[in-house]
Order: C-alpha cells, then sequence, then structure tokens
C-alpha cells in the first residue's frame, strides 16, 4: 500500500515537473481566458485550476471575479467537476440580459405610477380648495343674511361665526368625499407609566 501510494506521488511529480507543468487546457470562453487543469503535485483530492487572462493589463494584483464568468468562477474553485460549456454561458448571459431589460421597465413603470399617483394627489387638492372656497362664499353670503337679520335683534358674536364658518367647510368637504389623512401620531394617547421594582428572592 505505501509503495502503491509512493509511485502516485513520484508520477504527480514527474508531471508536475514536466514541460508545461502536466497541465492541460480545460477550455476557454467569450473573452478569450484560457482554462487549464493540472494533477495536485502533492496527491491532494482536487487538481489545480488555473486561468490565464486574454487582456494582459490584468494580472493578480488587478484582478477582479467579474472578469470571469459564473460558470467558470465554480469551475476553477472545484465546486463543479465538469467545465462549462459555450452553449451554456450564452444561456446565462442571455438570461441576464433578460433579467436588466425586466428590472428597467419595472422602473419605468413605477416611475410613471409615481407620476400618475402626483397628478391624482395635486387634482384632488384643486378639488377641495374649490370646494373649501365655495363652502366660504355660500357661509359668507349666509352670513351677511344673518347678519342683517339679527341686526335688528343684536349683533352675532365674531368667534360664533368663525366657527360656523369652519363647521360649513368641512360639511362641503365631507360631502365632496374628502377624507383627511390620519397621521401615525394622530391617535396617539399617552398612557401612565408606572415602574414596578424586581424583588429579588
Amino acid at each position: 500500500m505505501s509503495n502503491l501510494g509512493l509511485m502516485r506521488r513520484l508520477a504527480l511529480s514527474f508531471k508536475a515537473v514536466a514541460p508545461g507543468g502536466g497541465r492541460q487546457l480545460a477550455g476557454k470562453d467569450f473573452e478569450g481566458n484560457l482554462y487549464f487543469e493540472k494533477p495536485d503535485p502533492n496527491g491532494g483530492r482536487y487538481p489545480r485550476r488555473t486561468v490565464e487572462l486574454a487582456n494582459p493589463e490584468l494580472s493578480e494584483a488587478n484582478y477582479d471575479d467579474a472578469n470571469i464568468s459564473v460558470q467558470w468562477q465554480a469551475w476553477l474553485r472545484n465546486t463543479r467537476k465538469d467545465p462549462p460549456t459555450l452553449a451554456e454561458i450564452q444561456r446565462d448571459e442571455a438570461r441576464k440580459l433578460l433579467t436588466v431589460a425586466r428590472a428597467k421597465a419595472l422602473d419605468q413603470a413605477w416611475q410613471d405610477r409615481k407620476a400618475e399617483l402626483a397628478l391624482e394627489q395635486a387634482q384632488g387638492r384643486q378639488a377641495i380648495m374649490g370646494l373649501a372656497s365655495s363652502a366660504s362664499q355660500n357661509g359668507a353670503e349666509e352670513s351677511t343674511k344673518s347678519a342683517a337679520g339679527h341686526s335688528s335683534d343684536g349683533e352675532e358674536d365674531p368667534a360664533k361665526s368663525a366657527a360656523r364658518k369652519q363647521i360649513e367647510e368641512r360639511e362641503a368637504a365631507r360631502k365632496a368625499g374628502f377624507k383627511p389623512q390620519v397621521q401615525q401620531g394622530d391617535s396617539f394617547e399617552p398612557q401612565a407609566w408606572s415602574p414596578v421594582a424586581n424583588r429579588r428572592r
């Protein structure tokens, strides 16, 4: 058993020092990068896999994973046994382009919807302001009539007339379908806080 292990190690060592280091070309990608595989000279479980980048400006010092496809990265890290095919890489690139196109379409749809919501909100505000102004005009006419009617009896309190005017404006807005937006803190009511000390036993 030890002789077999020794012979295997010698064979692997010879392959490692042979011309080319015993490496074999495993494949090539669309950028022209070459991928090589050679047995581990120490008799390890996984073969050693390397890449020669086609771009001479990229070296180990400024290497970036973005320059290599995901399938080849998985092969280099020994997480997949067989090297990827060009058809597999093409399918993955087409899927990426489709995902980017769909994301752009969704972003555009969301921007359009935001513009519609802003327009609807502005139109709603204008309608409310129109109702409030018409209600205030009606209230002013009624107050002048009532003031003329009350002038013989006595003057109406200005605070009461202002309160009546606000009530009429709210009623007009409510009849028009306006619902005030409830903010987060509008319904908050503070409660009394009485901490209880825990007794140690």
